[in-house]
């Protein structure tokens, strides 16, 4: 399994589809573990590289990709992997609306629909859930040199972890690894 997961990340790579650091799947597990953690509802699926790692620790995920190439790799390695508790949605995930709750909710996609999709899956996190955002220190990049573009994408990225750090509802912690990572659970 770990050597045909070895092909998948070389090639995911290779084709520059961006997935989960190895520090990154680390953390996560890490957390499934010390949480206990079930179900995840994945906003970003690519290729579905970290779902079918992080499938090995939970009882089921659901997993939306709104590109519908990037969707049907995902399918088709979620069959060669054999792993049937991973529902994956074609769909984008500002239109999808749960039918379940999730203990963990991971947040991988659009990096300046980041904070429109905490507010809007927050409410389908269990109580004692956790939500995962990966790439808030997008490849730590320098303001100053970047495109308009990117400038103004790093900015979002910005004001997102000002809205974590200063939600009321939510305590975050923020992790330097692989591109970034906070981690975010109700306070008590």
């Amino acid at each position: 399994m770990k050597k045909i997961l070895r092909n998948l990340k070389s090639k995911a790579l290779k084709d520059n589809i961006p997935i989960l650091s190895d520090e990154g799947i680390e953390l996560i597990i890490n957390e499934i573990k010390k949480r206990n953690l079930k179900s995840m509802l994945e906003i970003g699926t690519a290729v579905g590289y970290s779902s079918i790692i992080l499938a090995q620790h939970l009882s089921f995920i659901t997993t939306l990709e709104r590109n519908e190439d990037l969707h049907k790799k995902a399918l088709k390695n979620i069959k060669e992997y054999q792993k049937t508790n991973i529902e994956a949605v074609l769909v984008d995930a500002h239109d999808y609306k749960p039918s379940r709750y999730y203990d963990l909710i991971f947040i991988d996609a659009a990096k300046a629909q980041y904070e429109k999709f905490f507010i809007k899956y927050k409410d389908f996190l269990t109580s004692e859930g956790i939500i995962i955002c990966d790439n808030l220190n997008f490849h730590n990049l320098d303001i100053n040199k970047v495109s308009r573009g990117t400038r103004s994408l790093i900015k979002k990225i910005e004001s997102f972890k000002i809205f974590l750090k200063e939600n009321k509802e939510f305590e975050t912690e923020f992790y330097n690894i692989g591109d970034g990572l906070s981690v975010s659970w109700r306070r008590k």
